[in-house]
């Protein structure tokens, strides 16, 4: 029954009884929520569209865009992952960075098989979310305190490990993950693909929501699930007309997909969500709570080893001092951005992924218009303490009613 209720409270058809007309229901106020970062989105992107001539939005830039937010996307899956459940990763980017040095020192310096090397430094990364997960569930520190040692000594290590220098160029077959394209028709094919199990899903979940009486009209509901993933799967197959689809962004998808599926789909991801609303009445229905957030941090840690890899192949070399830095940082206000509350309890990781492109597209606007840098910071600094804003608001306007 719990994790009915859960998916029931996350689910962004939230629906409207009967009586209330169609677009009242859009306008309430999950909709308003989940469809406002859309609307900032494009309007963010209209913006820029004007302010570059139309630069922003050719082909090329956007792909370019798709790159440079596939590394912040893959990060802010597992911290959506450990904020739902009140728990925070500060270490991200130096686990990162020491996944790096250990996937170069193996390719690099020992000539190991690069697909021995993947899977030995995913295998690191692993071990570092247990490492982490055993102080915070076992010990019982807290997971701020843990993540932020973890931070600075897997910096360390990874310093140490490579006496603070650059290790590079990686093989081929793995700097190829970052540059290579899937072809321009298999891309549109694949975005048509997935776009339509998505809607298949959706709509099948609408329905059965609809039989036990939780969802008053379907129409509305499946407009408002379905509209968003066709207007997103247009544009992606335009983009991928020019040069097919990158590597990293179809990784970033396959991620993306199973950590969706996991939290929405599974008894897990049910238990992670009822522990973030209500962490004592989670432990009197039954649920372990070591053992969901041990194994939350151990599936960080194989967050740490993809990402880590991605990186690594992506600047075709390990630099222990400055690989990752600040990643903790740009995943955790795109996961808020994104909608993930730090209360606990609620958070998607679709959200997140269009809070990380956000934040993407004003470093890449403002730099087509040669704005300097710690202007791109403020910018971003003022959009994550207007989302955290508003998250509060909602929060305290669904309390009052």
């Amino acid at each position: 029954m719990a994790e009915q209720n859960v998916t029931v409270a996350l689910d962004p058809a939230e629906p409207a009884p009967p009586s209330r007309g169609f677009l009242r229901t859009l306008a309430g106020a999950s909709a308003l929520r989940n469809s406002m970062l859309l609307l900032v989105l494009a309007g963010v992107w209209l913006f820029f569209y004007f302010a570059t001539n139309g630069t922003f939005l050719t082909q090329r830039n956007l792909v370019l865009l798709a790159l440079q937010t596939s590394i912040v996307s893959l990060a802010a899956i597992s911290a959506v992952m450990l904020i739902v459940t009140r728990n925070f990763d500060l270490s991200v980017g130096s686990a990162v960075a020491l996944v790096g040095v250990v996937l170069a020192l193996l390719t690099v310096k020992h000539d190991v098989d690069p697909a021995l090397g993947v899977l030995a430094a995913i295998a690191a990364g692993i071990a570092m979310g247990a490492w982490q997960g055993f102080w915070v569930t076992r010990i019982g520190v807290s997971s701020f305190i843990v993540t932020l040692a973890g931070m600075l000594y897997f910096r360390g290590i990874s310093m140490i490990a490579t006496n603070g220098a650059t290790v590079a160029p990686l093989p081929r077959s793995l700097t190829g993950l970052a540059t290579g394209f899937l072809p321009p028709a298999f891309s549109i094919g694949a975005i048509l693909v997935a776009t339509l199990g998505y809607a298949s899903l959706r709509v099948a979940e609408i329905r059965r929501a609809h039989g036990l009486g939780i969802l008053g009209r379907m129409p509305p509901a499946i407009f408002r699930a379905v509209a968003p993933a066709v207007l997103a799967a247009l544009a992606a197959a335009w983009i991928a007309s020019w040069q097919g689809i990158p590597y990293l962004v179809v990784l970033v998808a396959m991620c993306t997909f199973a950590a969706e599926f996991l939290m929405r789909r599974t008894r897990f991801g049910a238990q992670l969500y009822a522990i973030g609303g209500n962490p004592e009445a989670a432990r009197l229905s039954g649920i372990n709570l070591t053992r969901a957030i041990f194994w939350n941090f151990v599936i960080a840690g194989l967050g740490y080893g993809i990402t880590g890899v991605a990186l690594t192949a992506r600047v075709s070399g390990a630099i222990g001092g400055s690989a990752g830095l600040f990643l903790e940082l740009d995943a955790i206000a795109a996961a808020i951005i994104g909608g993930t509350s730090l209360s606990g309890g609620r958070g998607r990781v679709l959200g997140a992924l269009v809070g990380a492109l956000l934040m993407g597209s004003l470093n890449n606007g403002m730099s087509l218009m040669n704005v300097p840098t710690f202007y791109q910071d403020t910018a971003r600094g003022i959009v994550l303490l207007l989302a955290v804003a508003i998250d509060q608001l909602s929060r305290r306007q669904s309390v009052r009613r």
